[in-house]
């Protein structure tokens, strides 16, 4: 699928999303696993949602978006189910950037069927979004906070990507506070705490005006963006538990 609108930033969003793709891990039998990946710039968070459907319920998935009835998932039956997942996701999250609340506005759905036909089972739906500072350069925090109610769910990852000269003060889900920035959490309550991330960006940070962030003027010059992919205890309580810490991927 294609970026919903074309911009300026585009090629930069196409080869991140390509990126989400090449970090899932292998598919679950009966669940369905999330991954939440904030890239900080020097304008903007680029907020990377992804839901990857197990080989059970994707199985059963392929035969609701197969609208015709004729065993194959066209790419326009994709992308509707696509769009609406997208729609139920941006409903349940709430993002907090410096202080004020700002809706989601999907910028690329990308539905990964692997395979048309609606005999096969896992796939994934890749979402990219962008929240913009009010200046750019400088310190800002963000808050994601995660209400969806994914149907069967298995475990979500919530991570940060390493970004040109932006510094993480930290980046916390609830009160864990892991060195890495990369949690693996299990429980259909995952982030409900929210993913708290605060940074610095430093006058090299990556500045790109765009259609995504129009209100961004900025003299600074565009660097290359060379992004690269990357046990605490669960808390008493909590609907959620950390279940392990993942190795940050090269």
């Amino acid at each position: 699928m294609q970026p919903s609108r074309c911009c300026p930033f585009c090629a930069i969003a196409i080869t991140l999303a390509s990126a989400i793709a090449a970090a899932h891990v292998a598919p679950a039998v009966d669940d369905n696993n999330r991954y939440l990946k904030l890239t900080p710039l020097g304008d903007r968070v680029r907020i990377a949602y992804t839901v990857f459907f197990g080989e059970v319920p994707g199985a059963t998935e392929r035969k609701a978006i197969d609208a015709n009835g004729d065993g194959q998932i066209s790419e326009a039956e994709g992308h509707a189910f696509g769009v609406a997942l997208a729609g139920k996701i941006a409903a349940g999250l709430d993002v907090t950037l410096d202080g004020m609340v700002r809706p989601i506005r999907w910028s690329a759905i990308d539905v990964g069927m692997g395979t048309p036909n609606v005999a096969a089972g896992a796939f994934s739906v890749d979402l990219v979004a962008y929240a913009c500072f009010a200046r750019p350069l400088g310190r800002h925090r963000i808050v994601v906070r995660d209400r969806f109610a994914i149907a069967r769910p298995g475990e979500t990852e919530a991570r940060v990507e390493d970004s040109p000269d932006i510094e993480i003060v930290h980046a916390r889900v609830g009160r864990l506070d892991d060195p890495m920035h990369d949690y693996i959490l299990a429980g259909p309550g995952a982030l409900e705490d929210g993913f708290d991330l605060e940074l610095v960006a430093g006058d090299r940070a990556v500045v790109v005006p765009d259609a995504d962030c129009p209100a961004i003027a900025s003299s600074h010059a565009i660097p290359v963006l060379p992004i690269a992919l990357a046990g605490a205890a669960g808390l008493a309580g909590a609907s959620w538990i950390l279940v392990r810490r993942r190795r940050k991927r090269a």
